[in-house]
């Protein structure tokens, strides 16, 4: 009596597979894409550092085609099958981060391009994967490749900003130079009664430096640092202490050079040294919501 051998993935292939040239097109073109738009996005000093960074999302993609063409066809089909799951999420996130802030076509292309060709992915290997015979372990190294996919996609999630990167340097830095110059108005101030300064003698000019405080950095008010303008200013009654103008109580404002490319966010600081933001194109005020992120020195998602 002869027992019923499992059958061959390489037979297999012949029958079953009617789709291996579609999955292997997908997947080069979507490694393609992702090439494409990493390079344009990496800045010059470290592409290759970037490539590098994004092997264990590069390299599946390569071994898709050659399982598929080989005799580990099951494992190129739940290569193709998590990769397809794990990458659409992060296609269309990434597609509306290019048309937010950057629009061009190769971009764009690229990304629409490459995100077609997940669902393409997920619907062949699918329908090709769940056709053929059950074999032994089958299901156990399914469910390893979509715990990779898992991992990618937790990754993705983990590392993204809809803001670029240097727009949230913009901003830390903006917050962290408010802090930063209320304390030293705070300082002053305790050295003169309680009143605050003039100004900061690196945001204005003024005929009596004397009656300025430097402030944490100097700030050249007509070269914009960081992408931010800064404006200081004394509120409430004035005093006139050794021939200086001090206030009992201050305001100082950060706003976008240029809303939404240097910053989306405007901020505002008084004498309570609590920092206010808002997004919408307008000086920041002290009744908009107080950011306390800075004491993490991260910002909010």
């Amino acid at each position: 009596m002869h027992m019923a051998q499992e059958p061959r993935e390489d037979i297999l292939s012949a029958l079953e597979f009617r789709y291996r040239r579609i999955l292997t097109w997908a997947s080069i073109v979507t490694l393609v894409c992702i090439l494409d738009v990493s390079w344009s996005w990496t800045p010059s000093g470290e592409k290759l550092l970037g490539l590098f960074a994004l092997l264990p999302l590069l390299l599946p993609y390569g071994f898709i085609p050659l399982r598929l063409h080989s005799r580990r066809l099951r494992s190129g089909l739940t290569l193709a099958l998590a990769m397809g799951c794990a990458l659409l999420i992060p296609g269309i996130h990434l597609l509306r981060f290019a048309l937010t802030w950057d629009k061009r076509w190769w971009i764009l292309g690229n990304l629409i391009l490459g995100l077609l060709m997940q669902p393409v992915l997920i619907v062949i290997a699918a329908k090709t994967f769940f056709s053929m015979p059950n074999v032994r372990h089958g299901r156990v190294k399914l469910l390893g490749s979509l715990a990779y996919g898992f991992l990618l996609f937790g990754s993705f999630w983990s590392l993204y900003s809809p803001v670029p990167g240097y727009i949230r340097d913009n901003e830390h830095f903006a917050m962290r130079y408010l802090s930063d110059c209320a304390f030293s108005a705070f300082l002053d101030a305790h050295k003169h009664g309680g009143l605050y300064p003039t100004g900061f003698a690196s945001l204005a000019s003024s005929s009596k430096p004397k009656c300025m405080t430097n402030g944490p950095w100097v700030i050249n008010p007509t070269n914009p640092t960081q992408g931010y303008f800064f404006e200081y200013s004394g509120s409430t009654s004035s005093s006139t202490v050794d021939g200086c103008t001090r206030f009992k109580s201050f305001t100082m404002t950060a706003r976008p050079v240029v809303f939404a490319r240097t910053g989306i966010r405007s901020f505002f600081v008084d004498e309570h040294m609590d920092i206010h933001a808002t997004s919408e194109n307008r000086p920041a005020t002290a009744i908009d919501p107080i950011d306390s992120t800075l004491v993490f020195e991260h910002r909010p998602q």
